[in-house]
């Protein structure tokens, strides 16, 4: 038979004072704590204890209207890149004492992708239904996402996303472009002059395209022709069939993730072609196994800790009265690594 969960009013009835007393006495607020005797604090502290009370959160709400939860909405999190960034979400709510509430769907750039706008709207009403006081989106990226959020959720609760930029909200965005900008001149002062894109189109504004535009840019201030793979090719095609056609015409690849530059590399090798040694490979953010491949892969580290940290920190200014939205800008070191180290082949 389930155990009944004690209340206030079991204390109360136990102790024969209010539960209204007793409700001050067990406040983590200790300007209301302090309002009750020292002897009576301890003696309901003490009952709190023997009847293993633990406060009901929910209730608590509906009277302080604040539950001590943060929403987060975000993708698969059985992927490393949305489980670090999630695991260093909840490290930074916890550290604030807060618990966190997670709503998950596929990415946006997932072929089997169900991370439809409409899904996105969803899950935001699940998550307000809940009584957050709080909520953390990791955003899709689209043109329209900042006003979705908005009308959704109509100012009831602090919002913050990251990593791409929107309007009227506060969020942590990822310098994308200025990150690939970097990477490819990385290999450009390496001495290579064909290096390829695998992504997003930089003539769009697709997710991803800000990487696509750091490359480009990079490539048409040197005066070198930018050249394009399609990112939905990876990793569909037989690799070998595509470590073949990327050997023949670059010498150097600068890829939108890591898992995209993994699989890059393990058509290179099926291809006869080796990396870093005729073709130099770039990845996206820093994955634990980038640094126990052979070779070790150089990639753009994503900053989760800091992301985590700093979007915590521009909820906790919404939660004490801040009403003026602003965006906060970080970059992704360059994490060099063996596989671009490559020798440019003219």
């Amino acid at each position: 038979m389930k155990k009944k969960q004690a209340t206030i009013k079991d204390i109360a009835r136990e102790l024969k004072i209010s539960h209204s007393t007793v409700s001050r006495a067990l406040s983590e607020d200790r300007r209301v704590s302090a309002l009750v005797a020292e002897k009576t604090r301890k003696r309901v502290q003490q009952k709190a204890t023997e009847l293993d009370y633990s406060p009901n959160l929910m209730a608590q709400g509906f009277v302080t209207g604040k539950t001590g939860t943060l929403g987060l909405q975000t993708y698969r999190i059985f992927q490393e890149l949305y489980a670090y960034q999630a695991d260093q979400v909840l490290r930074a709510a916890d550290e604030q004492g807060y618990q966190v509430l997670i709503a998950t769907m596929s990415p946006p750039h997932d072929l089997r992708s169900t991370s439809t706008p409409e899904n996105q709207t969803r899950q935001i009403k699940q998550l307000l239904s809940r009584g957050i006081d709080g909520l953390f989106i990791h955003a899709r990226g689209d043109e329209e996402e900042s006003e979705r959020i908005l009308d959704v959720v109509r100012g009831r609760v602090p919002v913050v996303t990251f990593p791409y930029p929107t309007q009227n909200l506060s969020g942590v965005v990822e310098d994308a472009m200025a990150n690939y900008y970097e990477a490819t001149e990385h290999l450009i002062r390496l001495g290579h002059e064909r290096i390829g894109f695998i992504g997003a189109d930089w003539n769009t504004s697709a997710i991803g395209s800000a990487k696509a535009k750091g490359y480009l840019l990079a490539m048409q201030k040197h005066g070198l022709t930018p050249k394009r793979i399609p990112g939905k090719t990876f990793p569909i095609k037989p690799t070998q069939r595509l470590g073949k056609r990327l050997g023949d015409r670059f010498t150097a690849l600068v890829c939108r993730e890591d898992y995209t530059a993994l699989i890059a590399c393990r058509g290179l090798w099926e291809a006869g072609f080796r990396v870093p040694d005729d073709v130099a490979v770039i990845g996206n953010g820093n994955l634990e196994v980038a640094k126990y491949t052979t070779p070790a892969l150089t990639t753009l580290a994503i900053p989760f800790e800091k992301i985590a940290q700093t979007a915590m920190k521009l909820m906790l200014e919404q939660l004490e009265g801040e009403e003026t939205p602003r965006q906060i800008t970080v970059r992704s070191p360059l994490i060099v690594r063996e596989s671009c180290g490559a020798r440019s082949r003219k």
